[in-house]
């Protein structure tokens, strides 16, 4: 057979690079990439911190609901989320317009960094860096 060994692709219509997203709600924001990518389908907490001089967003993963600082992450189909508003406003970050940031993953700590303070690039840019 031809195709003897190939796995046929089905998942057309979907991104699978991980991607966190500051929504216009306060809402933090997973795409599918970063819950298969990164497993976090395994946790049901986030604890979140910032860098200010770096204006960097970490997020660190656990399943210790005692854990100071604790958010519990909601789980949807194709969603998951956590409110994210008191840590924004607190660090006066703002979330007026969605926007989407690429991640730095941590797999020995289970932290996402994003990087809120990097140029964002406009979709020409993006979409002809995806096509590489």
């Amino acid at each position: 057979m031809v195709l003897e060994g190939f796995e046929k692709f089905t998942h057309t219509g979907r991104s699978f690079k991980p991607k966190i997203s500051i929504r216009s709600n306060g809402q933090i924001g997973f795409n599918q990439g970063s819950v298969k990518r990164f497993g976090l389908d395994k946790f049901d907490f986030a604890v979140m911190y910032y860098n200010k001089d770096q204006k960097k967003v970490a997020i660190a993963f656990a399943n210790d609901e005692n854990k100071d600082g604790v958010i519990r992450v909601t789980k949807r189909e194709n969603n998951y989320f956590f409110s994210g508003k008191s840590f924004l406003e607190y660090y006066n970050i703002p979330y007026k317009a969605t926007k989407t940031y690429e991640v730095d993953w941590d797999d020995e700590n289970k932290i996402a960094i994003i990087n809120i303070g990097e140029k964002k690039k406009d979709k020409t840019e993006q979409n002809s860096e995806d096509d590489d």
